[in-house]
């Protein structure tokens, strides 16, 4: 293969993946620039009742028989029954007394933009971006959903120095049951601990299940075409056979149960999600669906059995409410971390992702880190692409004999070729060389651009004149800089014979430089340092060669 067509081809390829990667924007965003899914919502007709408590049947092994009644579905704001705050280090909650439902979420350390006094909101109660975290007990008849009314003692709880902070909800029945239903919080955690105590002072055993549940409103606003990079937004599960699947939205109709032992259930998000992380050793059902233009996914656990006259208390289940931050993705659960979106190539992009994080640990700058990442690449593939840069610089320096033969034995193809061959072999240049060490390196490109795109760590970080790696250069600089320096590099290799091919390879810095005056800063500067460390390299080869 001739290796300017390599090029070529390796060019178009990242022109149209890049392309195809913002052309995906045309999707609808939240007002936060996170993308989502453009769905087709389900009827709002308000005729029609659905019901979003699970039933007994969705219980693993399930022992109960009771009605299944319909209980209302909830596809608005909860604004009626009062609700409790809940300020920690990190969050900012409001819990629903209607429930015990979470509808609101503030992440206390992340900015909703650049220097806003405003806190991020992940769960929401606005109409139209709802987003709760709702839990309750089955069955329905018997047990309060997160549909039934709890009372609490205070209508605000602070962490403050404490260890850890729980915060209960009371429910009582006609017939002795009162049911505690406790929040637990500690410092410096994204992680809340929602367990059952349940006083059974009724005449007759109840056998009871808890279940969890993410609702997700869907957004119609529309986004514009440089909004932002293209991501996963959806549900995900994840199960004891260590398979994690993202649903979309629109799928969630089509989804089957699942059951698993252990795993967890999430609805991701660029940078941020929410998952509910039940008992590790017990099993599970995992199911989806849309109810009236909410997005359902739920997690029954095993139920129990609470004999008349005694106390139990319902194993807790976690909730993640927070950012994709490496580390404590790492600690929390099994397979969490796989809810940062590393596209098709997370065997190749995972250890880019902790080698990043490794080298942060000892510099402390994620910009400075991004160089060093970038150097570390080029030294791993320096003979690789040794190899690239000695056949173009060789092939280079045959040009004016290689024009030469086409000048003498112009009309003759099959000579040209021959004489052509026959020089190669006499210098020693094989214009494949280059072929094989560009291609294994094109999985590396693509793995780190999905790396640094993902990484809540660079939202908001300022470097140098930059305010934000992970938004656009406010003056284009870099963007300027990258393309001036992909001209330069292509003027250090030999042009393509073909003149439409030397068009299109001319034209190539000027389309690049547009595509990356909307990329965020941090994925430039990887780009701009990754052309100056090969221009580097190749004027060192080229210089060799030459003498």
């Amino acid at each position: 293969m001739n290796t300017q067509k390599l090029f070529l081809f390796i060019a178009i390829f990242l022109t149209v993946f890049l392309l195809w990667d913002k052309w995906e924007l045309t999707q609808s965003v939240d007002e936060n620039g996170n993308v989502i899914t453009q769905t087709q919502l389900v009827s709002n007709d308000s005729s029609t009742e659905t019901n979003d408590v699970p039933l007994p049947s969705d219980v693993p092994s399930a022992e109960l028989q009771v009605s299944e009644d319909s209980t209302p579905s909830i596809n608005e704001p909860i604004n009626s029954g009062g609700y409790t705050t809940v300020v920690t280090d990190l969050l900012t909650l409001q819990i629903s007394h209607k429930g015990g439902t979470i509808i609101s979420a503030l992440l206390n350390k992340y900015p909703e933009t650049l220097n806003s006094e405003e806190r991020f909101e992940l769960l929401s109660n606005s109409p139209d971006r709802i987003f709760h975290a709702q839990s309750g007990l089955i069955p329905a008849d018997q047990m309060p959903t997160h549909q039934d009314q709890y009372t609490s003692e205070r209508e605000e709880y602070f962490l403050g120095g404490e260890s850890e902070l729980t915060v209960p909800l009371k429910w009582t029945d006609n017939n002795g049951v009162t049911v505690t239903k406790n929040f637990h919080f500690k410092p410096d955690s994204y992680v809340i601990d929602v367990d059952y105590q349940i006083d059974n002072n009724s005449s007759s055993d109840r056998v009871v299940s808890s279940y969890t549940q993410l609702a997700h409103g869907a957004s119609q606003k529309s986004g514009g075409f440089m909004m932002g990079m293209q991501n996963f937004n959806g549900g995900a599960i994840y199960n004891d056979e260590e398979i994690f699947e993202k649903i979309d939205f629109e799928d969630f109709d089509s989804s089957p149960k699942t059951t698993s032992i252990g795993g967890w259930a999430a609805m991701i998000q660029h940078y941020f999600f929410s998952a509910w992380i039940p008992n590790e050793k017990d099993k599970h059902t995992y199911s989806t669906k849309s109810s009236r233009d909410n997005f359902l996914l739920t997690t029954v656990n095993p139920s129990s059995r609470i004999t008349a006259g005694s106390s139990v208390n319902i194993e807790k289940n976690q909730l993640f409410i927070g950012p994709k931050e490496h580390v404590r993705l790492e600690n929390l659960a099994p397979g969490l971390d796989k809810t940062v979106d590393y596209g098709f190539l997370f065997i190749v992009a995972k250890p880019l992702s902790v080698f990043l994080h490794w080298i942060y640990s000892f510099v402390q700058n994620w910009a400075i880190s991004i160089i060093l990442v970038t150097l570390a690449i080029k030294l791993a593939f320096y003979k690789l692409s040794e190899k690239s840069f000695r056949s173009m610089a060789g092939m280079k320096k045959l040009a004016p004999r290689l024009q030469k033969i086409k000048e003498t034995y112009e009309g003759d193809k099959q000579k040209i070729g021959k004489k052509t061959m026959e020089l190669y072999r006499t210098e020693k240049i094989n214009p494949a060389a280059g072929c094989l060490p560009i291609l294994v390196q094109i999985p590396v490109f693509i793995s780190i651009y999905w790396v640094l795109i993902e990484m809540v760590e660079l939202r908001q970080t300022p470097f140098l004149y930059l305010p934000d790696l992970a938004a656009k250069d406010p003056y284009f600089i870099l963007p300027l800089i990258m393309g001036a320096s992909m001209w330069f590099q292509q003027r250090l290799n030999p042009p393509p014979a073909d003149p439409i091919q030397a068009r299109i390879m001319q034209m190539l810095p000027i389309v690049f430089t547009v595509f990356f005056l909307w990329f965020p800063s941090g994925l430039v500067l990887y780009w701009v340092t990754n052309n100056i460390l090969s221009i580097a390299q190749q004027m060192y080869i080229n210089k060799k060669i030459n003498g």
